[in-house]
């Protein structure tokens, strides 16, 4: 089936984090393939991998940035051929009605083998009018739906007298650990990660619409990091990772992928990412279109090659003008930064990116899915055996 050919269907589906999802293996034995044991994820950080030299905020995430929340739902149902593993992400971009104060922001599409609703319009305007959802691929027209019945009952009159909204969906394709076609979210799921949106530390990994994403031929997922900017400004990315190969990821320039060792790999379909980048610093559509710019920069520095199969598609947004949608002023009071001073920008959006993309691998816990499907969790001793291998780890890291 076309990954465009949204269904207009759904069954019922509850939302429940498991209290207990199978993590990393080694597959050296392989009469071990089934077999699990517990062991802790890790962000990249605190394996003392720093990547770049800019500081991350104070959490590390996209909700360094004053105002911007987040919110997951998480859908594990079944096992075997109809087993689901999906979710969504949302993203509120500021605290006040995002449909009442819209935000500026530009999308870069890096290649268009994806979905991302509402950006034509957002691109039009300069303005992002809508919070931003992220899910999987057939579950796009589900969200989309959900997300008009909240903002109509958020905004009485919209549609009506007044200007009409497209909602800002994005999708990845997780067919190979979740029954796709069944599409087993529903709208309560939609409402529960908007309701459940907050600020601070996040989940990452195989959680919200992440949950059945993999990447780089291991589990992916939700991942975030965020940097601080002269201690002015915050850049902050959130990415739903589903991309690349193995053979292909590299962290902090090392070839991580190549060195590992063990752990079977099995034919996937093609890969995707969403990327979310998000600052406090006052840029226009045309600076923001240059952020998004460097947020595929990021990307690339993890290995991902955005081959044709892949739909990359990066949303940049600025929280620091709020545009009141009343057409009745003939003037708006906006700021902006000097162009030619936004190139540290440039830096933390690239750093937050990269990290942004290992977190989501490093945090994520071996997943199995449709048909027994199985997205084992990057191994972290290995990653940090590695690491150190290549002088990333130590008293000569960075140096």
């Amino acid at each position: 089936m076309n990954r465009r050919n949204f269904m207009k269907s759904t069954f019922i589906g509850l939302s429940l984090l498991p209290s207990r999802i199978p993590v990393e293996t080694m597959l050296n034995d392989p009469q071990k393939e089934n077999l699990y044991r517990n062991a802790p994820r890790r962000r990249i950080r605190e394996l003392g991998v720093k990547i770049g030299s800019q500081e991350p905020g104070p959490y590390n995430a996209i909700t360094d940035v004053k105002g911007v929340r987040v919110g997951q739902t998480t859908v594990i149902k079944g096992k075997g051929k109809e087993a689901v593993r999906t979710g969504v992400t949302v993203i509120i971009p500021h605290r006040d009605n995002i449909y009442e104060e819209n935000l500026f922001a530009s999308c870069f599409n890096l290649n268009g083998w994806g979905e991302m609703t509402g950006i034509a319009a957002l691109e039009n305007t300069g303005k992002l009018k809508t919070p931003i959802f992220l899910t999987g691929t057939y579950n796009v027209g589900i969200v989309c739906d959900a997300a008009v019945r909240y903002l109509s009952k958020t905004n009485p009159t919209m549609g009506e007298a007044d200007e009409m909204v497209n909602p800002v969906v994005g999708e990845c394709f997780d067919d190979f650990l979740s029954h796709t076609q069944s599409r087993r979210i529903s709208e309560e799921d939609v409402l529960r990660a908007i309701e459940k949106a907050k600020s601070g530390p996040m989940a990452e990994g195989a959680v919200g619409g992440g949950a059945g994403m993999t990447s780089f031929g291991f589990k992916g997922g939700i991942g975030t990091s965020s940097r601080k900017v002269t201690d002015k400004y915050i850049v902050g990315v959130l990415v739903m990772a589903n991309t690349g190969s193995r053979a292909q990821l590299r962290i902090d320039g090392v070839p991580v992928g190549k060195e590992i060792k063990g752990f079977k790999y099995k034919y996937r379909k093609t890969k995707s990412i969403i990327l979310i980048a998000a600052t406090d610093a006052p840029l226009l559509p045309f600076q923001l279109k240059k952020i998004a710019k460097r947020v595929a920069m990021g990307l690339a520095q993890t290995g991902a090659i955005s081959h044709s199969g892949s739909g990359d598609i990066i949303l940049a947004f600025s929280t620091a003008n709020k545009i009141p949608r009343n057409k009745s002023s003939s003037f708006q009071n906006i700021k902006s930064i000097n162009d030619f001073l936004i190139t540290p920008l440039y830096q933390a959006t690239v750093e937050a990116t990269q990290e942004a993309i290992i977190n989501a691998l490093t945090s994520a816990e071996t997943t199995v899915g449709r048909d027994n499907n199985t997205a084992y969790g990057i191994p972290l001793d290995q990653v940090k055996k590695i690491m150190k291998k290549y002088l990333r780890i130590g008293e000569k890291n960075h140096e």
